[in-house]
């Protein structure tokens, strides 16, 4: 069985999407450079969660560009996301069943690292990245540390809705991934995944109608 049920034309690569992305924003080679620096170690540690972020940077960017948003905060909190779980202990990481409460603790953790990792690089999408999964029953961190500059007050009020953003796309990127950690999601269809995105997040409903709609998520699987 494969790992992930692709949702994305295969025949088109990651790198692809993401070098015509980068073109399209004008995103400047030194800043590209600097954004792989931080992608590379995840993509040594678990290709899986490296071209999962990818992804999600990738349709975060195509949610910005339909909501009239910042594309390039949402490209770079989508890619740089998960870049804490360069330091989640391998074991935990790369668990695809028999999840068991030390897991669940261990990455958590990986919030407040990618958070460290981009001060003084990428603070913006440092204080992004920290709402990712404070939208979620077990919400984590639960507390965030003060702004690390006092931005405009629209600033401000964008970086928990981006956030909120970021954790639609990683949430409907997961449910494509096959494994045992939630039991029945080897099964799912892409109909059955549209049920779990509304039902976990009913603050979003209208969002990820919306985002159905416009076809940024997809019931549809690639074979």
């Amino acid at each position: 069985m494969k790992a992930f049920k692709e949702y994305l034309d295969p025949s088109i690569t990651l790198a692809k999407r993401l070098n015509i992305v980068f073109n399209n924003l004008h995103i400047e080679k030194e800043k590209q450079r600097s954004i792989f620096s931080f992608l590379a170690p995840l993509k040594t540690k678990d290709l899986m969660t490296y071209r999962h972020s990818l992804r999600v940077g990738l349709l975060a960017t195509r949610i910005g560009e339909f909501m009239h948003l910042d594309q390039k905060a949402l490209l770079y909190s989508g890619l740089l996301h998960d870049i804490g779980k360069a330091l989640t202990d391998s074991s935990t990481l790369k668990k695809t069943e028999a999840y068991e409460t030390k897991d669940y603790e261990a990455i958590k953790d990986h919030v407040m690292d990618g958070y460290k990792m981009l001060q003084g690089y990428f603070d913006y999408t440092a204080e992004i990245i920290l709402w990712h999964h404070k939208f979620q029953a077990n919400e984590y961190p639960k507390e965030t540390p003060p702004k690390l500059h006092d931005y405009s007050k629209g600033a401000e009020i964008m970086i928990p809705f981006y956030g909120r953003l970021i954790s639609l796309v990683d949430f409907f990127d997961a449910l494509h991934r096959v494994n045992k950690k939630f039991a029945d999601q080897a099964s799912l269809t892409g109909e059955q995944m549209k049920e779990k995105m509304l039902l976990h997040n009913p603050d979003a409903k209208g969002f990820i109608e919306d985002f159905y709609k416009a076809n940024i998520f997809t019931t549809n699987i690639v074979l």
